[in-house]
């Protein structure tokens, strides 16, 4: 993210939940045609099949996924990688086939709900739905009308990442990412929420997600007149690695793991929270409804594999992502535990909710006409 990056999000400020008990909100124990699941193999190796897997690119790294096919050494992944939601949603509208899609609520799941994308999941075939934090279950998008499609992995905070041989004092403000002195320096994730919302912000809009018409005019035309500000609109964390690295830029929007990577290739790179608010993501995975049914064990066993504790403690400890299984805090060692924030991931300050604005294509439109300009 790395998925924006480590996208991202911690998700849950608003809806307060660490402690509370696991609830079993979600659908019955039958497939989404109504057959029983009984029938579904429960020893990894009997299960077979080929997954298309449309995702961020954490979402299939080499190291974080050998473990799945250890454990399942009869299913055979075909990944893709996405930029953005927005991407994917674009992409699978237009023909482009896949299994198990990978979103995050705060940018487009529920609006793939919407869009046929995603088939309702069959809870009593998700082996730790009942360990995940009830708060991430009740995400937009996750659970809709009763159903659920989509299920909760991992989250993360948003922030400013700079330079800090470069930008002196330490930004503190998305104003910051406004400033003169790095005009044409500047770099910005091209996602329309996270985009507009760092514009909204800036322009002292302290709810962006439910801004009104006029304000989102307001905030595009904002973005259109300061566009010379931004070297690029970036895409993936090797993009923004790379523009860091050959000093393309010195400060963006960003996640803490984008720091710790460039820290890590000798980049002084850090790491703040904006003073106006701290954007949250959660990202999980659904299944297609136009999956070959000799293929869906094979799905639901990638979802699991996902929300497994050993994978969860995988993302926590080498990106430190937030996880949606509680249980993965008996396996995490102290310092992961306070690296990811695991033991508290959802009491953040100036958190902003993984929440999509209700007015999401008026938005997305607005962002186009922004990159058009």
């Amino acid at each position: 993210m790395t998925r924006r990056a480590p996208r991202a999000i911690a998700v849950l400020a608003v809806m307060g939940i660490v402690a509370a008990a696991c609830s079993n909100n979600g659908s019955s124990g039958t497939t989404p045609s109504g057959e029983s699941s009984s029938s579904a193999p429960t020893n990894p190796a009997e299960i077979t099949g080929t997954i298309r897997l449309l995702s961020y690119t954490d979402g299939f790294d080499p190291d974080y996924v050998a473990s799945f096919h250890k454990e399942y050494p009869n299913i055979k992944l075909e990944t893709a990688a996405m930029g953005s939601n927005e991407e994917a949603v674009a992409k699978l509208q237009a023909g482009f086939e896949a299994d198990v899609i990978n979103s995050c609520v705060d940018e487009a799941t529920l609006e793939m709900v919407q869009k046929g994308l995603y088939m309702p999941l069959d809870t009593s075939r998700l082996t730790h739905w009942n360990d995940l934090f009830p708060s991430m279950k009740e995400l937009t998008g996750v659970q809709v009308d009763g159903k659920v499609y989509m299920e909760p992995v991992d989250a993360g905070t948003a922030g400013i990442v700079y330079n800090a041989d470069e930008v002196s004092p330490a930004p503190t403000s998305w104003k910051d990412l406004f400033d003169p002195r790095w005009q044409g320096r500047t770099g910005l994730e091209d996602i329309a929420i996270t985009a507009l919302m760092v514009g909204a912000l800036a322009n002292g809009i302290s709810d962006p997600l439910h801004m009104t018409d006029d304000q989102l005019n307001t905030v595009k035309q904002f973005m259109i007149d300061h566009k010379s500000q931004f070297r690029t609109f970036w895409k993936g964390d090797a993009t923004l690695k790379s523009l860091f690295k050959s000093g393309e830029i010195v400060i963006s929007s960003g996640y803490p793991d984008n720091a710790n990577s460039l820290q890590a290739e000798g980049v002084n790179a850090k790491f703040v929270v904006a003073s106006e608010g701290q954007f949250l993501w959660a990202c999980g995975y659904g299944i297609s409804p136009n999956i070959d049914p000799a293929n869906l064990d094979a799905a639901y066993a990638l979802l699991n594999w996902y929300a497994s504790p050993e994978a969860e403690l995988y993302e926590a400890a080498t990106w430190n992502y937030q996880v949606a299984n509680q249980k993965t805090l008996d396996i995490a060692s102290a310092d992961v535990i306070k690296a990811a924030s695991l033991e508290a991931p959802f009491h953040l300050e100036n958190a902003i909710p993984a929440s999509p604005p209700e007015n999401r294509e008026a938005w997305v439109a607005a962002w186009n006409e922004v990159k058009a300009s």
